[in-house]
């Protein structure tokens, strides 16, 4: 499946625009920050993303003002907003094969977390080699070689260096020495004798023991969602087209009635409609397929569940809202501009670059972190929508900081 999934990414993701390198590390770490700092020059105040940020960046480094230009980065910020640290070392591999470089962002005022951090990027660097760096600029930061010290032994044998950085000082610190250090790091590798590409390989699947001696696989784990995730771009290539998609489901025919095919008919419908029209869609072409469809046994004779279906509406709109200006589907300034036109739906190569930004999307149990059981399988939450009891659904305030930079204070949609 590797190297499947490694044409596949080559094919419908090229890095034309700059060196493509991965941002992660611990949720509230800074990650986001730093590159919507790079982005815009500004801070940008967020709350831990779900699925990537995307963006074109020009990295300072020491030259940039003379005849070396700026480092051109494609900068993949992986968020942590669902999921925590699992969700880090689950989808990594998928991501790190094609990547240039690693930055590790750490949180040097958070010292209880050092070692957690430690620990995650350990797991990290298991199933890829690739270069980190670091953030400092909050009270009681932890010092230099104390941080040092701790991601010593797990970078130990690598190309990596680590830098105090402050991203939130007038001006921010740090930065320039550390993309000077990253630019070298990447000529030099290069150069470099090249190895053969690291496998994507699933570290062994957890279980829960549910009495006696049966066990039952935690659909969860990281490793499976990594899994899952593969399956699901390989399944892009062989499914229907978008067109013949959305005919199979007005006509109650479609070939399989699974969480992949959910996905896919939210984002092939909101992205042809807009988020209000689609929404509308939706609700309606749904009930009515599984009011249909229950004649067989498609779909499993379940019912039509209002606030499950708000939900991963929400969330796949969130998604596209996720996917950078210059990577989203043309199809989407269709109908939504002019609704006397026909519904234009994006390819099945849009489709596979919206589900890499957003990984988080195979994960069917992903309304478990924001509603209890109780409450989503409430006789109230299928008749109608209830609000979430766990936390509220993230908001893309750096996206919207970015587009509506230089044109007006930006807001929520």
């Amino acid at each position: 499946m590797t190297s499947t999934i490694l044409s596949l990414f080559q094919r419908f993701y090229p890095s034309d625009a700059g060196q493509r390198v991965v941002i992660a590390g611990l949720d509230y770490g800074g990650k986001t920050t730093l590159l919507y700092l790079l982005k815009t020059g500004e801070i940008v105040t967020t709350i831990p993303s779900l699925g990537f940020n995307v963006e074109v960046v020009d990295a300072p480094t020491s030259t940039s003002g003379g005849n070396k230009k700026p480092l051109k980065l494609e900068a993949w910020d992986i968020g942590t907003g669902c999921g925590g640290s699992s969700i880090i070392v689950g989808m990594l591999r998928h991501y790190m094969q094609l990547a240039k470089a690693l930055i590790w962002v750490v949180d040097s005022s958070d010292e209880e977390r050092l070692v957690q951090s430690v620990e995650v990027l350990d797991r990290v660097l298991a199933d890829a080699d690739r270069d980190p760096a670091n953030k400092s600029d909050l009270p009681k930061a932890v010092a230099l070689d104390k941080i040092r010290v701790a991601f010593s032994r797990v970078l130990a044998g690598r190309i990596s260096s680590i830098y105090a950085t402050a991203l939130t000082t007038t001006p921010p610190t740090g930065l320039t020495e550390a993309f000077d250090w990253l630019s070298l790091a990447i000529e030099i590798a290069k150069t470099a004798k090249k190895g053969q590409v690291p496998a994507i390989s699933s570290s062994p699947e957890k279980s829960v023991t549910t009495g006696g001696s049966n066990t039952v696989t935690n659909p969860r784990d990281p490793s499976i969602l990594a899994k899952k995730l593969g399956e699901w771009l390989q399944r892009t290539e062989s499914d229907s087209l978008p067109e013949e998609f959305i005919h199979q489901f007005n006509e109650f025919k479609l070939p399989s009635w699974d969480h992949y095919t959910h996905i896919r008919l939210a984002y092939l419908i909101l992205v042809a409609h807009g988020r209000q029209k689609g929404k509308d869609l939706l609700f309606e072409g749904l009930a009515n397929y599984i009011s249909n469809a229950n004649k067989s046994t498609e779909t499993n004779t379940r019912t039509f569940h209002v606030t499950m279906t708000y939900f991963w509406i929400q969330v796949v709109h969130f998604g596209i809202r996720n996917v950078p200006e210059s990577l989203a589907p043309a199809s989407s300034l269709g109908s939504q501009v002019d609704p006397a036109l026909p519904a234009s739906y994006p390819s099945s190569a849009e489709f596979f670059r919206f589900l890499l930004v957003n990984p988080h999307l195979v994960d069917g149990s992903l309304w478990s972190d924001y509603y209890t059981k109780e409450t989503m399988m409430s006789t109230e939450a299928k008749a109608g929508m209830v609000l979430p009891d766990r936390k509220p659904l993230p908001s893309l305030l750096g996206r919207d900081a970015v587009s509506g930079f230089g044109v007006g204070k930006a807001g929520l949609r």
